[in-house]
């Protein structure tokens, strides 16, 4: 009962996500969700109402979920394109993907001219029915498992080319975490397949599990949806020239780790910017992206390193908190203290107290 509670949310809420992301700025990314949410959401509903037995009542709907279904790994496969490259639309050889969709669509075409006795007879065979390895069933379903694993192969390794790049892409990473985690389900509902003709295990037991796990995937979206959620709302960066960013990144990076450009105690984004020969904001992107902060954070990040480094060094000398600020780059006496506090979590002078004790 309490798991059938569960489903019947998930499923309510899959349908409800949809709506909000199509009601908001329709983004490629956010229409494909949408879709991949309503897909799941008939999933769920046609599958619900099999274990509650209330299908019984409307068994024409039976067999919507089962062609649809193949729409969800080229979808999948778009999402992850449309949230690592900039401007990417759907071409028309974009659609030769749900070839597949077709072909199942056509062949579940005398499913659907059953009677609704019929149909319920047929779907309750295979609920009971146990593959066998001489069976041709066994191996087709066996396929959608290749299919739709060729397809999160593809998805995850363009994910893992740009979080190589862009470590702080919230989209891009969340939505690795999801399929990474998806690829372990299926793994094991695979491992759980293969097995079955040995065990002789039903399938009404994984077909729960599998629609408690589907479940809590979307609560989770439905938790970043509503946490802050700046997730949806996140663009690629231009990546378009590879090469030409990492040798941009060295350079930035240099600046601060060989040049030491923060000890400047007038440094802006506008001057490191001109050291670097690069636009603003192309600079505060590639920190942002590489750094997850902003400019000016990262340049306090790195004063309070050197700061750090001169109190070591000066720990049994009596040289005063104002000095040590400007010799790493502080201009005043507010940033210095304030740095400390959001870095460290106390004030310089009990850090200083604190490795003159040490």
């Amino acid at each position: 009962m309490i798991i059938n509670i569960l489903i019947t949310f998930g499923t309510c809420q899959a349908f409800f996500i949809a709506y909000i992301l199509l009601k908001s700025e329709r983004t490629l990314f956010k229409k494909l969700f949408a879709t991949l949410l309503i897909i799941e959401g008939i999933t769920l509903f046609e599958r619900l109402l099999v274990e509650t037995e209330l299908i019984n009542s409307i068994p024409h709907i039976l067999g919507i979920s089962h062609p649809i279904s193949f729409l969800k790994p080229p979808l999948m496969l778009f999402m992850a394109l449309a949230i690592t490259i900039q401007h990417y639309r759907l071409s028309k050889k974009s659609y030769l993907h749900f070839i597949v969709f077709i072909l199942m669509l056509f062949l579940n075409l005398p499913f659907y001219f059953l009677s609704g006795a019929e149909k319920l007879e047929t779907v309750a065979g295979f609920m009971s029915k146990i593959p066998s390895y001489q069976s041709f069933e066994f191996y087709f379903i066996l396929s959608f498992f290749a299919y739709i694993g060729v397809y999160i192969f593809f998805s995850i390794k363009k994910l893992q080319q740009f979080k190589n790049q862009v470590t702080n892409n919230v989209l891009v990473n969340w939505y690795y975490t999801v399929l990474m985690g998806y690829s372990a389900f299926l793994v094991l509902h695979l491992i759980y397949f293969t097995i079955q003709p040995i065990g002789q295990y039903n399938f009404a037991l994984v077909n729960q599990i599998s629609m408690l796990i589907m479940t809590f995937i979307i609560q989770s979206v439905a938790y970043k949806l509503i946490d802050k959620s700046v997730i949806f709302n996140s663009k690629p960066p231009n990546l378009d020239d590879l090469e030409k960013r990492r040798k941009d990144e060295k350079l930035i990076i240099n600046k601060f780790e060989t040049d030491k450009i923060y000890l400047d105690d007038n440094l802006s984004l506008k001057t490191f910017s001109k050291s670097v020969l690069l636009p603003p904001a192309y600079v505060s992107e590639i920190i942002n992206q590489k750094f997850n902060c902003s400019f000016k954070k990262l340049v306090n990040q790195y004063r309070l390193n050197e700061a750090k480094k001169i109190v070591q060094k000066n720990k049994d000398s009596k040289l005063k908190l104002i000095d040590i600020a400007f010799e790493s780059g502080f201009n005043n006496k507010v940033s210095f203290y304030r740095a400390f506090k959001e870095f460290e979590g106390i004030s310089p002078s009990e850090y200083l107290e604190k490795i003159r004790n040490s």
